[in-house]
């Protein structure tokens, strides 16, 4: 099962320990969706797109991720990748955030 992540579960950032035991695809981006981040990032269906990273994870691994973002209000999604469909935690909620136009979580959380 390959998920895509564009926030806190990327390399470098706080959640990422979740992603330890699973395989790293590569980087790709989804067009169709805005970034914005308030607290947390969240993207949202829009014009712009969307730096991910790719991973192949394990139902356990998936399920801990599903549990977490699902009671944090993000909808799983599918989309399509360079490395064939992922899931992608979508925001469907209002936007009160700033919108970060590179569309890269990178650009604002080192």
């Amino acid at each position: 099962m390959k998920i895509a992540v564009y926030g806190t579960l990327r390399k470098g950032k706080p959640l990422h320990d979740y992603l330890k035991d699973s395989k790293f695809l590569g980087e790709d981006w989804i067009e169709g969706y805005d970034l914005y981040v308030e607290v947390l990032p969240y993207a949202i269906k829009g014009e712009g797109r969307l730096k991910v990273e790719v991973y192949e994870v394990s139902r356990e691994t998936f399920e801990k991720i599903n549990s977490m973002e699902v009671n944090a209000a993000y909808n799983p999604v599918e989309v399509d990748t360079r490395f064939g469909t992922a899931v992608l935690r979508e925001w469907t909620h209002d936007s009160s955030g700033v919108r970060v136009e590179s569309g890269d979580f990178g650009d604002v959380w080192r």
